[in-house]
């Protein structure tokens, strides 16, 4: 009892509640750091011009939207409709996130192993899709993807999933769109100019 005397009393109670709530508080600051990490939007813009027709690219963001979807923000110059990208002959315009997920693929030498793509149905209807490419073969179509034409008409919002990519730790990307009926290189546009991807990182 002496060697008690003029020390503060704690309860038991009290000092578990401490610990909690210092535990609950620097698992809050890991959760918060996480988030923050893994939710930075990559933003790359593009000059206007570098490409002809409503579909040159002007700007394009990437981000971790709050329901774990990827969002991707693809700008153009012109206003855009479905038939826009609708061809009278030849191939459909598109614009596509070109997706390198294996972390030894040489993007200057090999084709994106996922493609997020934004196509045309018809006249009056968008169709996204998440495809995964296996050597030279036809790009195979693995997921839905959700698109979006934002009020100005010169955006499409383009949502598709982790687990259609594989759910890799991180990735590269870079975006391009095409031109409908033409597949030269003066009917496609990419972001970054020259195609260099950027690292996206999801955990």
């Amino acid at each position: 009892m002496a060697a008690n005397r003029g020390r503060p009393r704690v309860d038991r109670a009290g000092r578990i509640l401490a610990i909690g709530g210092c535990a609950a508080a620097l698992a809050a600051i890991v959760v918060s750091a996480a988030v923050a990490a893994t939710s930075k939007t990559i933003v790359l813009t593009d000059a206007r011009g570098d490409v002809s027709g409503a579909l040159d690219l002007t700007r394009v963001s990437l981000q971790r939207a709050s329901d774990g979807r990827l969002r991707a923000a693809l700008s153009f110059a012109g206003k855009l409709t479905p038939k826009t990208l609708l061809a009278g002959s030849g191939p459909p315009g598109s614009a596509c996130v070109r997706i390198w997920t294996r972390p030894e693929a040489d993007p200057a030498s090999m084709r994106p192993d996922r493609l997020a793509c934004v196509t045309a149905r018809s006249d009056d209807e968008f169709r996204a899709g998440v495809y995964e490419t296996v050597g030279a073969a036809l790009p195979k179509r693995v997921a839905s993807a959700s698109v979006k034409l934002t009020a100005s008409g010169t955006s499409l919002i383009l949502r598709f999933t982790q687990s259609s990519i594989g759910r890799p730790e991180r990735f590269r990307f870079a975006v391009e769109s095409t031109r409908p009926g033409c597949e030269r290189p003066a009917c496609i546009d990419t972001v970054p100019a020259g195609g260099a991807p950027r690292t996206f990182r999801l955990r």
